[in-house]
């Protein structure tokens, strides 16, 4: 691995592999705060934005500059900028505002980047996120522009509230935020490392799992930054920390902000209180689950995380490796959670989509082996029905609410099965909404043991699962 390809903890030594401990200068796009970032000793990490000159005025011309909007101007050139920091030992992170700069900028910055043994970070939002506008950076182009650098990292974000506007304590990444940017990563199949750059008054604890997932998913990073006017909570920064390795995250903060958060590095948790970790996500074994796609020519997928299985499209099977038998008097028990995720592709949902588990099935023909398929709507049904015969569905709906998201348990014993499932998204009921059904099911006589087997029924709509266990008793 070549210097500039090395993580920033690899890199910089002094940072005692703890992403927290690597230092930023911001904004460095005029010639005096570059020379003050280079000379001083303590900065590791330049952060400079690069436009066109006079982007998007009559006066527009194809020289990438050193600005930020609204600014269409600046006293150095990207070229001028770069020659400088080449002589330097400072990492770099470009964070490109336009399309027209990123092209331009990666003309001067290829031929070059042999020469540069430092972290080179190309950042760009290129998703809309929690109250973001349309990015202004095309997202094909410039994710085609830095598969032609493959000794860079890449540092690919969202847009949310303009810097200044006031952050509504509500707004979160979500999970369909998190999924879209995997998609757009496994498209391009990027070798590079990746980081993801977070705004910390967005990252709630809510939104730890979906990233926890991402950074699995891809092998990637968070860089966690906030703007001087957002007030992030001290809370929110130790959560972070709190779920992570501490080499997994890069803290790039304003200096009051960093001086509240110093003292809790080494021990995050003594800044929290016991409510505020809330429930650990039960970790999704190796050992215990596998997943795979049965047909290469489907638009099914799956991505299994440490905690987490994302999956979508009727053919992208999540199975427990160890077959399960049922000894006389003896039951297993399945549960977990699952929350239904919209594809960007569709808005409309029919209402019989959803998560399919089956047991005692085979994965030849799931439909018609003998067995059980147990069945949870978007719309909150809950199903059970003989798999492969002619008995009729039994089928309960849930009333009030639609939810997103589901708590399941299903038992299954010698000769019944049940299934219960709780809404676990409303926030205008005291007691969530549980509905359950039961199916009498003999155990087929050919099947001893069996595997679980789950899949979504369309490809329109991922399943997000979560907390999932698998005991037999």
């Amino acid at each position: 691995m070549s210097r500039s390809n090395a993580t920033l903890v690899e890199h910089f030594a002094q940072a005692d592999g703890d992403g927290s401990r690597i230092t930023w200068a911001h904004a460095v796009n005029s010639r005096q705060k570059l020379e003050e970032a280079l000379n001083d000793s303590s900065v590791m990490m330049l952060e400079a934005d690069l436009l066109v000159r006079g982007q998007g005025t009559p006066k527009e011309e194809p020289v990438p500059i050193m600005a930020h909007p609204p600014d269409v101007d600046s006293d150095i050139t990207f070229e001028e900028w770069l020659a400088l920091v080449k002589m330097s030992q400072k990492g770099i992170k470009l964070d490109f505002k336009s399309t027209e700069a990123a092209v331009t900028a990666f003309e001067i910055l290829k031929p070059q980047i042999s020469a540069l043994h430092v972290p080179v970070l190309l950042n760009a939002d290129i998703l809309e996120g929690p109250d973001g506008r349309k990015p202004t950076v095309n997202t094909e182009t410039f994710l085609g522009l830095c598969n032609t650098i493959p000794e860079s990292t890449l540092s690919l974000g969202w847009t949310t509230s303009p810097k200044g506007k006031v952050v509504s304590p509500e707004l979160a990444y979500s999970w369909e935020n998190v999924i879209n940017m995997c998609e757009v990563i496994k498209r391009f199949n990027f070798k590079q490392q990746m980081t993801y750059p977070v705004r910390a008054i967005l990252m709630k604890a809510s939104t730890l799992a979906p990233f926890k997932w991402l950074c699995d998913i891809t092998c990637g990073t968070l860089t966690v930054w906030s703007a001087d006017s957002d007030g992030v909570p001290l809370t929110q920064l130790l959560l972070v920390r709190n779920k992570f390795p501490k080499s997994h995250v890069y803290f790039d903060l304003p200096d009051t902000v960093e001086k509240d958060f110093d003292p809790f590095k080494d021990d995050p948790t003594s800044g929290l209180e016991g409510n505020t970790l809330g429930s650990c996500t039960k970790v999704l074994h190796e050992a215990d689950w596998k997943g795979f796609v049965d047909d290469a020519g489907d638009d099914s997928r799956i991505y299994l995380g440490t905690e987490t299985a994302v999956l979508s499209g009727r053919h992208a099977l999540l199975m427990s490796r160890n077959p399960m038998n049922i000894s006389d008097g003896g039951e297993i028990n399945i549960s977990g959670q699952v929350q239904f995720v919209n594809s960007p592709k569709v808005c409309d949902l029919k209402t019989n989509k959803g998560l399919e588990i089956y047991l005692h099935a085979t994965i030849a023909d799931l439909e018609h082996s003998s067995g059980v398929r147990c069945f949870i709507g978007v719309d909150g049904t809950a199903s059970i029905r003989s798999s492969g015969s002619d008995e009729k569905e039994t089928e309960k709906t849930a009333s009030g609410p639609k939810s997103r998201i589901y708590a399941f348990h299903i038992t299954h014993t010698d000769d019944t099965v049940s299934l219960k499932i709780t809404e676990q998204e409303s926030s205008d009921r005291e007691i969530p909404v549980c509905i359950s059904t039961e199916f009498n099911c003999k155990r087929p006589a050919s099947v001893c043991a069996h595997c679980v087997i789950m899949r979504m029924n369309t490809a329109n709509l991922f399943g997000v699962i979560q907390d999932l266990d698998l005991l037999v008793h």
